[in-house]
């Protein structure tokens, strides 16, 4: 999935498995089962990250949760980076039969957390869910309508991907996920710095062969120009053979170069 935004821009994005699938450009899953299915990403007993990873923003999950929170349950959805633990992170946690807004700071595993009401409404319904992450707060909401604001505990000004997660067997469904007033976002794919180096190496390469063939070219017409002039004892001749010499160093640079501009 590609993105293209102008400097003065804040990053907006609107991930739709209805025309993307899963993209393993844009995931990347780290345990159990997690695709597309009937236009929907999938969770079943598993984890995934996004390659891309943003800093502030809007962060929205339309999600189908299957049942409500019970014994065993264990869902993630929101900003969380394993790499940092429980560092810099603010997601929405069911864990057994309760619910939960978290977020955690910088400092310390120390984390703010709000105990949510479940609605039955939101069982086995598409819902959504969104994260608002602001420098000095965040806040959780649910279907427009804020459930907990976070002031203390919250993420450092760092880049964090998005986090999927479900330990249960049942599916846990997102018909799409949403980013919107994103302050930063980076993005990489596994071929990015291999991909950069052989453009530069065969574009220098190319360069190279075409100027030393546009130069031993136009030395060699030259050389056989000055000659050809130097034999002649008429005016006449040494102007032909200089406007010969002329069209034929032009046309062999001409050529020389549009031939590596074309490969």
């Amino acid at each position: 999935m590609s993105y293209t935004a102008n400097e003065s821009d804040q990053y907006h994005f609107l991930y739709d498995p209805t025309l993307y699938a899963y993209d393993t450009t844009f995931f990347k899953t780290i345990s159990g089962n997690v695709g597309c299915r009937d236009g929907k990403i999938r969770v079943r007993g598993g984890r995934a990250n996004t390659t891309s990873q943003m800093f502030i923003g809007d962060f929205s999950f339309k999600v189908s949760i299957p049942t409500a929170p019970s014994a065993g349950d264990s869902r993630i959805f929101g900003l969380y980076s394993r790499a940092q633990g429980n560092r810099n992170a603010v997601y929405f946690f069911i864990s057994g039969s309760n619910f939960y807004a978290r977020s955690y700071g910088s400092s310390s595993p120390t984390y703010e957390q709000t105990t949510l009401s479940w609605s039955s409404a939101w069982t086995n319904t598409a819902t959504e869910f969104t994260i608002r992450w602001r420098i000095d707060r965040v806040e959780f909401l649910i279907n427009g309508n804020v459930v907990a604001k976070h002031c203390e505990y919250i993420p450092e000004q760092r880049m964090l991907p998005i986090y999927l997660s479900n330990e249960g067997s049942d599916a846990l469904d997102f018909l799409f996920i949403e980013g919107k007033n994103i302050r930063k976002y980076f993005t990489a794919n596994a071929n990015f710095y291999s991909s950069t180096t052989s453009t530069s190496t065969s574009t220098s390469s190319s360069t190279s062969s075409s100027t030393s063939s546009t130069s031993s070219s136009t030395s060699s017409s030259t050389s056989s120009s000055t000659s050809s002039s130097t034999s002649s004892s008429t005016s006449s001749s040494t102007s032909s053979s200089t406007s010969s010499s002329t069209s034929s160093t032009s046309s062999s640079t001409s050529s020389s170069t549009s031939s590596s501009t074309t490969l």
